[in-house]
């Protein structure tokens, strides 16, 4: 039977820990043994018995009662005041057991120190603290009376709701007029931008959604990304998700300019699909540079844009506005009871029916209020519990000013009280926040939030079910492949009911901080000690959670660490990650001994205070990507209670603590990208291991592979390494692979050194045999001459979509994967003694078999086979031939470093869209390769084909034969008989690299360059060597230019240039020893935003009127020992003052690098550089000042580094003119960091 809908406090989950652990067997029999009251603490748990028996009454009426809202709220602080308490003695209780299992010529101090003054004045005190505790619990008992408190039956023990697919509505109510007229443009040439406009909670990310999801839609465009934007708009940080979502690949770049380009690039040619959510910015100007980027797409490509604001829809360029108003009753009606009946038919229901209709009245039309309702009634079938939903007082409150629909309100209040706890916490983070769930889940556990197991429930899944549980209620939202986000209504809910107790720092105006409980606040570059100063006194603190929205190295003040970090005795959770030049982390963190969760991941300590080994209810320690890690404390077998334990990246770690074996609550250590050479002995030992990323084989010393037998429960990724240590292969045999049928990803490596015995490694490789479930296997420096059967089989790989094969040097002969039915992706690099690829790659192509090879292959590589001679299936089919062709799906094609293959190139390729083939010299293009009949599906490319070509000169005719209007980039390598390129007016992207020899007249001619009329993005890298000067105005489009190792190059032209070039924002100029100069009058390039000038020894001049840039925003200059004049007018020999800044109003970053002889910079300042954030000066010796008139007041990082001068005129409170920088929030000077 499903649970009454009883309104829960939010407190009553923690009174119900506190009984309990009071209750505990443990627990008594410590007040036992040191003599404390234990009638005292019978009393106390008879007391929260008392008070929890009335809460749930009391929070019913605390909706239209102040007073009994009052009691409630401080009797929240009185229950945290209780746990923090008990915590203490429990800590207390688990350091003796802890110290007490030292050895044993250690007993007798640990036995004085067990009996010592301290520890009894530490119980003593305890005996009054919970008297005091009682007395303050007991004054509750009596308001209670006061208020007209009763007991309410409690809730029954609920089922828990299952988890559907309403993750994303399977179906979008109402919306079918909508859909349609959207729908039309979408797939139309007429409009770029759909805009979305309606109230929150309408339903514009549903029908967003719902668009971008659609079958035809991915079919139609190449491209898709969803990108959320939120009312705290950065523009950095959405244009960064937009990439990262069209590459696959996480970027680390935080120059706006740069991402700019990047996406432009990325985007060149495709026909792509954006959905900007939730977008409240209006400003035009920021909306105009959001979209610059998307004009380099193919014609037809779109931006979908949900927002509340019709103002921002009319900034927006070639737009549709789609207002959405309210749903209908009878449609909101039929979305509750979706979420109510699941796929169950509610006609079954009709006395629900008519109630639940009433119930669809009051939301209003809004998609969000009755989502979550039909989530709050699921497997509710009682009259009574849909008839008191539906009269509930609830509905009655007048709008205040926290503007929360009575809806929603019903949706928390009728939560169990665990899930209200684990809501609001998700609140703690901003508006459109995507937060992953494994990271809720250890937040959650370390916050209390989540029962000790029982009956065998591991802590980690109750969280899991909890948090399932919350999105079947459509209280969270899925984004994204494995990202959750808080829709801002619910995110204002949830803030709400937390009012008092939690604060994001930003958003503080008056509150009280002596009783707050959590907070957070977003990473600021440089976070000064005065950004915490509102935290004196708040003493009852427990989260500390630093949120970074996008990725950046930040800065943190020492004053912070070591003033207040240690005041804040009850943290449970303390986050200092991304602090990159924290390098050491104060031993006053062993005194926090609440702590469950440390998360110092990617900062620079080299190691960690014993004092974090007195942690002993640490549950998660977090240390991935601390390069700078050399050792972990040696006493790490004392955190009893450690569950996760990351320290991936740590590249300096050799090894792991020998008592490690003794941490058996381990759950999940992962040690990808350590050095460690072996792992500590018996670590089998840890069973109750789930995830272990990698098992190292030690030479010497450590656990032999054979102790994975005893870690049965191992899932997700595994890598076996230093396999050439196995000694007996009877290891290899009871390491268990086959049976461990939750692993996914395998990689099993051996050492890059000759192999000792060839015939045990691949004796050893037969024993490794994993599960059927395998997704993923990587095999890496296998000595073997053969591979076992198992590897090609699809019995043994029906699941298997990734397979990597590199450097198994002795292999002959590659196996069969072509008969691997959902193998997507196949790379098989440095084979060195493959000389054929036949028949047996793709399995039986005699007729036996009538699958066809590689059916599901999407990307293939071959890279750096050096004897590779013959690809059997190059061969053109003979005609009539029955034998199926392979790769009907493969899109992508990587063939480099194989100089000794011969033949055709693959010409029956219907779907691909990536060609890059590389140093095979030999290889050739057939005749029929790219003809409409067994080439290339040109219906399929739609702009999209990208080629790389170099050092293959058999396949240059590719160029001609494919389809112009396809092809999109155009990669050209190591090639010198080169005489023109074929008209290609759709060409956005032509690389030119390592082609030093090749005639450079008619590529650079007006006549030739003027058919590249798409041209955005050139590249000229080590080529045209003959080239003197660059002619700038044959791109008219051209939005980048890079050239980098043109040794004559000696100077631009700009003859013919009729207008501006407008387009170019960015232009990189590297290594050209000969460029002495620039255009006379300057550069015409008003919308120039970067601008990277280095290793140019012969520069004499720098652009004339530079400073009427006025976009430029990111400037970089070094390596130009020979500048004798930066602007027009000139500047005496060898730039001894440096000028022409002031109207670059524009300029975030200024680098001034490797300037020997610069000795001043300009006597009136920088200060005309108002959007100046950073400055850095390297490699100026004599530079003797920074400018007089001092820096402008945006500056908000100053580096300094090898400048001697500089060095000790500015350093850290000694040096004569410290006083005069010290105001800047972060200061480096080479290594010292002062902020």
């Amino acid at each position: 039977m499903a649970a009454a809908l009883i309104g829960e406090a939010f407190i009553s989950a923690s009174i119900q820990v506190l009984c309990d652990r009071i209750a505990s067997a443990d627990f008594g029999d410590l007040f036992r043994q040191k003599k404390l009251d234990e009638p005292l603490l019978m009393k106390l748990k008879t007391t929260l018995l008392t008070l929890y028996a009335v809460l749930n009454d009391a929070e019913e009426k605390q909706i239209s009662n102040p007073a009994v809202r009052d009691w409630l709220d401080e009797l929240k602080h009185a229950v945290f005041d209780a746990e923090d308490l008990l915590d203490e003695i429990d800590t207390e209780a688990l350091r003796c057991k802890v110290e007490g299992e030292g050895q044993t010529e250690k007993l007798t101090k640990k036995v004085l120190d067990f009996f010592s003054p301290s520890r009894s004045n530490f119980y003593r005190s305890m005996n009054v603290e919970i008297q005091g505790l009682l007395q303050r619990l007991e004054g509750f008992v009596q308001q209670k009376v006061a208020l007209g408190l009763t007991e309410v039956v409690g809730r029954k023990v609920s089922q828990r709701t299952p988890t559907t697919s309403l993750i994303h509505e399977p179906f979008v109510y109402g919306r079918d007029e909508d859909k349609e007229n959207l729908s039309k443009v979408l797939f139309s040439d007429d409009v770029s931008i759909l805009t979305i406009v309606g109230m929150g909670g309408v339903g514009k990310t549903t029908l967003a959604r719902a668009l971008y999801n659609h079958d035809k839609v991915n079919k139609h465009f190449t491209r898709r990304s969803w990108a959320c934007v939120s009312e705290d708009y950065d523009a950095i940080r959405v244009t960064k998700t937009l990439l990262e979502s069209v590459t696959s690949k996480p970027c680390n770049m935080t120059d706006l300019n740069l991402l700019q380009v990047e996406l432009r690039e990325r985007l060149r040619g495709e026909k792509f699909l954006f959905v900007l959510d939730d977008l409240w910015n209006d400003s035009y100007s920021e909306l105009q540079r959001l979209q610059a980027p998307f004009t380099s797409g193919a014609r037809g490509s779109k931006v979908i844009v949900t927002t509340r604001s019709g103002k921002v829809a009319s900034h927006m360029n070639n737009v549709l506005i789609q207002h959405l108003k309210p749903l209908s009753h009878e449609d909101c009606w039929m979305l509750l009871a979706n979420h109510a009946f699941g796929n169950k038919n509610h006609n079954a229901h009709p006395t629900l029916e008519e109630i639940g209709k009433k119930i669809a009245r009051k939301c209003n039309g809004l998609p969000l209020a009755a989502e979550t309702l039909g989530g709050l009634l699921r497997c509710q079938r009682d009259f009574k519990e849909w008839n008191m939903l539906l009269n509930s007082s609830l509905w009655e409150l007048p709008c205040d000013e926290s503007g929360i629909l009575p809806a929603l309100r019903l949706s928390y209040h009728y939560l169990p009280a665990q899930l209200k706890r684990c809501f609001v916490y998700c609140s703690l983070f901003p508006k459109d926040y995507q937060f992953k769930k494994e990271d809720m889940v250890l937040l959650w556990m370390a916050e209390g939030f989540i029962p000790q197991g029982f009956n065998g429930t591991r802590m980690e899944d109750t969280a899991r079910s909890y948090f399932d549980e919350l999105v079947s209620r459509s209280l969270l939202q899925k984004s994204g492949e494995d990202g959750f986000t808080m829709h801002d209504l619910l995110n204002d809910l949830g803030r709400f009911m937390a009012r008092g107790f939690f604060l994001r720092l930003e958003e503080r105006e008056s509150q009280e901080v002596k009783r707050l409980r959590h907070l957070s606040y977003a990473r600021g570059e440089f976070d000064a000690a005065k950004k915490f100063e509102p935290l004196n006194g708040a003493k009852c603190l427990r989260t500390f959670l630093p949120i970074s929205i996008y990725g950046r190295f930040f800065h943190i003040s020492k004053k912070f660490l070591h003033d207040l970090l240690p005041s804040l005795k009850r943290l449970r959770v303390l986050s200092l990650s991304r602090y990159q030049y924290l390098a050491e982390v104060p031993d006053s963190v062993g005194n926090l001994i609440h702590l469950r969760y440390l998360d110092l991941s990617r900062t620079a300590i080299v190691s960690l205070p014993g004092a974090v080994c007195t942690l002993y209810n640490l549950q998660t320690l977090l240390l991935s990507d601390c390069r700078n890690l050399i050792e972990l404390p040696a006493d790490m077998r004392k955190l009893k209670n450690l569950r996760t334990l990351t320290l991936a990246g740590c590249y300096c770690l050799t090894k792991l603590p020998a008592d490690m074996r003794e941490l058996s609550s381990l759950h999940y250590l992962d040690v990808s990208g350590t050095k460690i050479e072996g792992m500590p002995v018996e670590i089998g030992r840890l069973k109750s291991l789930r995830t272990l990323t990698d098992f190292v084989v030690g030479k010497y010393t450590g656990s032999s592979i054979g102790e994975l037998r005893e870690l049965q429960h191992l899932q997700g990724r595994l890598c076996i390494s230093n396999l050439q240590n196995v000694v007996d292969v009877v290891d290899a045999l009871e390491a268990n692979l086959k049976n461990k049928k939750e692993l996914n990803d395998l990689e099993l490596a051996w050492g890059d050194e000759e192999a000792d015995d060839s015939q045990k490694e691949r004796d050893v490789l037969d024993k490794l045999q994993p599960s059927a479930n395998l997704e993923k296997l990587t095999i890496r420096f296998y000595g073997g001459t053969s591979f076992p059967n198992w590897l090609g089989s699809s019995n043994s790989f029906s699941n298997i979509q990734f397979m990597w094969i590199s450097d198994c040097k002795y292999c002959l002969s590659l196996p069969s994967f072509g008969q691997l039915p959902t193998l997507q992706e196949l790379r098989i690099r440095r084979m060195k003694f493959v000389r054929t690829v036949g028949v047996e790659f793709y399995g039986d192509l005699n007729g036996a078999s009538v699958i066809q090879p590689f059916r599901s292959l999407k990307t293939l590589e071959f890279e750096e086979m050096p004897e590779w001679e013959e690809w059997e299936n190059c061969r053109p089919s003979p005609s009539g031939a029955s034998v199926l062709q392979p790769f009907p799906c493969l899109q992508k094609m990587i063939i480099s470093k194989c100089p000794k293959l011969r033949g055709y190139l693959p010409n029956r390729l219907p779907c691909l869209k990536t060609l890059d083939v590389f140093r095979c010299g030999y290889l050739r293009l057939h005749d029929e390769w790219a003809s409409s009949s067994s080439g290339l599906n040109m219906d399929y490319l739609q702009n999209s084909l990208e080629i790389g070509i170099g050092g293959c000169p058999g396949l240059l005719p590719l160029i001609e034969r494919v389809e112009k209007k396809f092809l999109s980039t155009l990669l050209i390598s190591k090639f010198d008989a080169i005489q023109c390129l074929p008209k290609m007016k759709y060409l956005r992207t032509l690389v030119f690299e390592n082609c030093p020899t090749v005639s450079s007249l008619e590529f650079l001619s007006h006549e030739m360059m003027a058919e590249l009329t798409s041209l955005e993005h050139l590249e000229i890298i080590k080529s045209f060597h003959s080239v003197r000067s660059f002619p700038l105005g044959v791109f008219p489009k051209l939005s980048t230019l890079v050239i980098n190792g043109c040794e004559n190059l000696e100077s631009f032209s700009i003859e013919g240039v009729d207008q501006n070039l407008s387009h170019l924002n960015s232009l990189r100029i590297h290594r050209c020893p000969n460029l002495a100069s620039f255009p006379d009058g300057g550069l015409p390039t008003p919308n120039l935003r970067h601008l990277q000038v280095n290793g140019c020894k012969n520069l004499k001049s720098f652009p004339e009127r530079i400073g009427t840039l006025t976009a430029l925003e990111a400037l970089y200059l070094y390596s130009l020992p020979n500048l004798v004049s930066f602007a027009q007018g000139g500047l005496p020999p060898n730039l001894r003052y440096f000028y022409g800044l002031q109207h670059l109003t524009s300029l975030q970053y200024l680098t001034i690098r490797d300037c020997p002889s610069l000795e001043f910079l300009p006597r009136e300042g920088l200060q005309h550089l108002t959007s100046l954030q950073k400055l850095e000066i390297s490699g100026c010796p004599k530079l003797q000042f920074l400018p007089e008139n001092g820096l402008p007041p945006s500056l908000s990082c100053l580096m300094i580094s090898s400048c001697s001068t500089l060095e000790k005129r500015y350093e850290d409170k000694k040096g004569e003119d410290w006083a005069k920088i010290s105001h800047i929030p972060c200061i480096r000077i080479n290594d010292e960091v002062t902020i």
